[in-house]
């Protein structure tokens, strides 16, 4: 019961009528949103699924001592927001014959300065031979300005390459 003494059931069919018209009387029609306004279907249709940075060709840097020449791009040429990825390195020394460097350590490390952090997870590499490299287990988890660092390690000679992004 209500407070008017009326059963639930009756006082909801007293009042549906009366909803309906103010709605515009049960009207279909489909007036839509005012203009300028997407429906909540209109703009989910039109958000890209994940957000990324497309490389249009791979990025090539030095190495801050001058020793190599380093080149990445992520596979696939994609950098996903907050997606697991990986990264494609070549490294060749800084000469006139750019000698693949074979049996190096390469890492690569990103940070947010204007956010004081780094990735949640550490990237781990493997060599695929001739000076090439392959870098997994990146995770970029939010768009914005990041610092990239390519760290060498070969012959005992530490070396970094830097470069940066913004998603």
């Amino acid at each position: 019961m209500n407070r008017a003494g009326l059963p639930i059931s009756m006082f909801l069919a007293l009042l549906l009528p009366h909803a309906l018209g103010s709605c515009g009387g049960g009207s279909t029609s489909e007036a839509g949103p005012p203009d300028g306004v997407r429906s909540a279907d209109e703009a989910r249709a039109t958000e890209p699924d994940s957000y990324e940075f497309q490389f249009e060709a791979p990025r090539e840097i030095v190495t801050r001592d001058d020793a190599f020449r380093v080149t990445w791009r992520p596979e696939n040429g994609r950098v996903p927001i907050n997606e697991h990825f990986s990264v494609d390195v070549t490294l060749v020394r800084n000469d006139a014959e750019r000698t693949p460097v074979e049996g190096a350590s390469v890492t690569i490390s990103c940070f947010m300065p204007d956010h004081g952090h780094g990735m949640l997870r550490e990237p781990r590499s493997e060599e695929l031979g001739e000076g090439k490299y392959r870098v997994n287990g990146f995770l970029l988890h939010m768009d914005g300005y990041w610092t990239v660092a390519v760290n060498v390690l070969v012959d005992g000679l530490a070396a970094t390459a830097e470069d940066e992004l913004r998603l």
